[in-house]
């Protein structure tokens, strides 16, 4: 069998091999470091630290930040169509303007309710109104409850129109650039949207919503004027363009002066503040992972009196409550079958000297009992009876040199199956004289749990024949195989039918316990005169585990 790579084989340490010369460690590592290409090292080095991040605190710290981010942008996102809607979508523009000249017009009174109207001051307080080309009203205290009047300004664009009617809807005053005549109806020169607002301003309409309208890009609102009777005795009505740049000028300008400065400095603060709670937030839950990881080692090892210790109250500790519940359990559990393990094992020692040395030793207290009776009347025939007294006494000290073979717990200590087990057939042959001849193939290391039921299989079986079989010779294989580890023992003795057996003795129902526990599979087969085979055959753990 050839030795693993890791052992030191002298085939390998000629006169011309590196091994023959001063051994440098340093300058071995440096020059194996550097036969490396450049590519593989930084291929390396990307794994060393890509197998860093994808650790869960980094995994946790990453979704924070890409939450965060993700939220900072969605909202920008918002933003932007928020302010779409509300220039180029919402009434809350053109309501605004209506409301803006509602608490203007008031003053407007004391001009229509003169005979005629004051036509010229009307004008004036228009042209006052617009001067700046943009709609800008004076507020009288009354409306505003303030000691001093308010100025509305109306920047919602330039002015298209500007007109003050009477109650009849003739213009009393118009806004300088517009070709329309004093006196003149002003509904003809309207549009639609536009003529409908204005009507409701003439029939004395308060609402709102239906004095102002979007529509054919301008915004227009009209609004009536009340006299002191509260009468209509006029109207006014404003119309400026919706916008004074198109939409896709308006996001473009939005996103470079508005959105993007903003959402950036959002996203960088974001990120960061996102990193660090993520990093701290996530810091702290693999702890606690940590500590249930180590305390699941610790139980693995078969030390159950490691808890995890977790009182946060959340699901995570509620997890932890558990598992602490779980390894009790396993623990009460274990010494429950560990006592009755061994109270099996005191039984099944009952059973095998009340059935063999007890017996053995009743049969030679028999024999020595007639001994010492004829030794005086017939002395001739006392030797008979010493001599099947010492056969009596030499089969129980077999049976006593077996049972207790079967009790020695360190038998693999520090040997391993295969050595252990060819050290007990030695023995057992030596003591039992029965020929027994040992074939071990594959050897590999097995877990603990293995081998020693295995070897306690092996145990078993070597008893049975001892004792039942009546063999002058034993065959014993043990192989380590692709997938599976087995083992046969083979007997030339006496055999028994199956039939009536059918695998119901205490012991081959004992060996068949332990192999299935393993999830393995245990056969007997034995013919009267031809002998017996057992077989167990467990999974190799290295395929079971993958």
């Amino acid at each position: 069998m050839k030795a693993p790579s890791h052992y030191f084989d002298p085939a390998e340490f000629t006169e011309d091999s590196d091994a023959t010369r001063p051994y440098n460690l340093k300058s071995r590592m440096v020059r194996g470091v550097n036969k490396l290409p450049l590519p593989r090292r930084i291929h390396r080095l990307g794994l060393r630290v890509a197998s860093y991040f994808h650790r869960l605190q980094w995994k946790l710290t990453f979704a924070y930040t890409l939450f965060t981010a993700g939220t900072i942008l969605i909202l920008a996102v918002v933003a932007l169509a928020l302010l779409w809607y509300l220039n180029f979508q919402s009434n809350l523009y053109p309501n605004a303007i209506a409301d803006a000249m509602s608490k203007g017009v008031p003053p407007l009174a004391d001009f229509l309710e003169q005979d005629p109207p004051d036509q010229a001051g009307l004008q004036r307080w228009l042209d006052d109104a617009i001067a700046a080309n943009y709609l800008i009203i004076n507020v009288p205290k009354d409306e505003t409850g303030n000691d001093a009047e308010t100025q509305v300004p109306g920047l919602f664009g330039e002015v298209e129109l500007a007109a003050i009617v009477d109650a009849n809807g003739k213009v009393l005053a118009v806004s300088a650039d517009e070709a329309i005549a004093l006196n003149e109806a002003l509904h003809g020169h309207l549009s639609p949207q536009a003529a409908t607002v204005f009507e409701a301003a003439l029939r004395g309409e308060s609402d709102l919503t239906q004095l102002a309208t979007r529509g054919d890009g301008s915004l227009t609102a009209a609004v009536p004027i009340l006299g002191h009777d509260n009468q209509v005795v006029g109207a006014m009505l404003f119309t400026t363009h919706a916008f004074p740049i198109s939409e896709s000028e308006f996001l473009q300008k939005v996103l470079q002066q508005m959105i993007l400065p903003f959402a950036g400095i959002m996203l960088v603060v974001g990120v960061v503040v996102g990193a660090l709670f993520g990093f701290l937030i996530a810091r702290g839950l693999t702890r606690r992972l940590r500590n249930l990881s180590e305390a699941a080692d610790a139980w693995s090892e078969g030390n159950f009196q490691v808890l995890a210790q977790d009182n946060a109250g959340d699901e995570l500790s509620r997890l932890a409550g558990h598992l602490n519940h779980m390894a009790i359990q396993l623990q009460n559990l274990l010494q429950t079958r560990q006592e009755l393990a061994g109270l099996e094992e005191r039984n099944r020692l009952a059973r095998e000297l009340h059935d063999s040395v007890k017996q053995q030793v009743f049969a030679t207290a028999m024999q020595v009992g007639a001994a010492k009776a004829l030794i005086d009347r017939q002395p001739d025939q006392v030797k008979p009876h010493l001599q099947e007294a010492e056969q009596l006494v030499r089969e129980a000290q077999q049976e006593l040199t077996t049972l207790i073979l079967e009790l020695r717990p360190a038998a693999l200590e520090g040997q391993g199956l295969a050595k252990a087990l060819n050290h007990y057939v030695a023995d057992w042959s030596r003591q039992t004289k029965v020929k027994a001849d040992i074939r071990i193939s594959g050897e590999r290391l097995l877990p603990l749990p293995t081998e020693q039921t295995l070897f306690r299989v092996a145990q078993e079986a070597l008893a049975n024949i001892a004792r039942h079989s009546r063999a002058t010779a034993a065959e014993i294989y043990l192989g380590w195989e692709a997938d599976e580890i087995r083992l046969v023992i083979s007997d030339n003795g006496c055999g028994f039918n199956m039939s009536q057996v059918n695998g119901k003795g205490v012991g081959l129902q004992s060996m068949r316990e332990r192999i299935e526990v393993l999830g393995g599979h245990f056969f007997v087969k034995s013919q009267p005169g031809v002998g017996t085979q057992v077989i167990a055959r467990i999974v190799n753990p290295e395929k079971r585990s993958t």
